[in-house]
């Protein structure tokens, strides 16, 4: 990213005080188990707002909170299996590769979604 790139233009999705989050989370290049909970406790605190923000319960988005958290568990779980096939180095890129393709399709829909907002 050069000096010329606005926050807008990083994510023209994200609040401020979100961009706060992700950027005091991902200042070191890495994620640790504590940063882990809160991104995920902040996250829940934000779709929960939403929720009562519309006034009903919204299923949708319950189901969406509730497939966000099974999508972690599923990834953790097939990494821990990978794990224990003793994978070469190329192993190991090639399970990286095929997982992070998986977010990467995740994150392309939810913007290609927004945007129609």
């Amino acid at each position: 990213m050069n000096d010329h790139t606005t926050k807008a233009e990083r994510n023209p999705f994200n609040s401020g005080s979100l961009e706060h989050l992700l950027s005091t989370i991902h200042a070191d290049g890495t994620v640790n188990l504590q940063e882990y909970r809160a991104i995920a406790r902040d996250a829940d605190e934000r779709i929960e707002r939403l929720i009562n923000l519309l006034g009903t319960p919204n299923s949708n988005l319950t189901a969406y909170m509730n497939a966000m958290d099974v999508t972690m568990h599923l990834l953790q779980l097939s990494v821990l299996q990978a794990m224990k096939t003793e994978l070469s180095d190329t192993g190991a890129a090639i399970v990286r590769d095929a997982l992070i393709a998986q977010v990467e399709y995740l994150k392309a829909g939810a913007h290609l979604l927004l945007r129609m907002l």
